[in-house]
């Protein structure tokens, strides 16, 4: 049986950079050389690499926070500015004053203003909508509760939620699970697996042993760029990705779920 594949275009892709170069001062010390990335409708994958190796600085690039010194960044075929309301992001760090008196429902609520949205109350569909996106990441009995009195995971969990309220077709998370502990890390990357029916995932982990049981593929990024299908990340991948030597590291757990590993240095 022929099978036929239809060469895709630039702008068939979610996200489509050709070629990219960046560097903060517009010099050539570039943070990124020669960036070729391809993302489908539908993908989940991670990106992985250093710290300082151009994983936030390719994010920026994609929500057009940064402009390339050289090359080509597309969303959904257009520049990310033309296309940002259709990206739900959330950052490594958010920063809230705890004094601040805003509840969970606020937060997730602001997720509506990426879209057109005038001065008053929110309406009943978009509140309605934001109590589905609590209940998705496991909130919902945390809906009137002060985003202050939250843990580091359950503010994730809101600021999940937050992103998803601007219905986007494309999710970016940056480092989500950073303040979340093993056994709230693998709910995560369950959370996001179910997400990934709905919407293209993009995230930034250094968490490989979960990374590997979930995403589809893993996009490494230490100043240039490769990509590599979940079953060729082994050790020595790993330390020619990081650029050090390194330990994986298995964490078993007590309630019986297989182990994870973890990189050390």
């Amino acid at each position: 049986m022929l099978t036929l594949r239809i060469k895709m275009q630039p702008e068939d892709y979610i996200i489509c950079l050709k070629n990219v170069d960046f560097s903060y001062d517009g010099s050539e010390d570039l943070v990124l050389e020669n960036i070729n990335l391809n993302v489908e409708k539908g993908d989940f994958a991670c990106v992985v690499g250093p710290n300082g190796g151009g994983k936030t600085t390719l994010l920026r690039l994609i929500l057009g926070l940064n402009k390339p010194l050289r090359g080509e960044v597309l969303i959904f075929g257009q520049s990310p500015e033309q296309q940002r309301h259709r990206i739900g992001y959330v950052p490594q760090f958010s920063k809230f004053d705890s004094n601040f008196p805003v509840s969970v429902l606020d937060v997730v609520l602001m997720g509506c203003l990426s879209r057109s949205f005038w001065w008053g109350n929110y309406s009943k569909k978009q509140i309605h909508d934001a109590e589905e996106a609590l209940e998705t990441v496991g909130l919902k009995d945390f809906i009137h509760r002060s985003f202050a009195d939250l843990s580091g995971g359950q503010k994730q969990r809101a600021l999940i939620a937050r992103a998803v309220m601007s219905q986007p077709d494309l999710l970016l998370l940056d480092e989500p699970t950073a303040s979340v502990d093993v056994h709230g890390t693998e709910q995560f990357y369950k959370l996001f697996a179910e997400m990934n029916k709905k919407f293209t995932i993009l995230i930034v982990s250094h968490d490989i042993g979960f990374v590997s049981t979930h995403v589809k593929r893993v996009i490494c990024v230490r100043k240039n760029l490769q990509i590599h299908p979940v079953s060729e990340l082994t050790g020595e991948s790993l330390q020619h990705i990081y650029g050090l030597d390194i330990n994986m590291i298995r964490h078993d757990h007590s309630c019986g779920e297989k182990g994870h590993s973890c990189l050390h240095s």
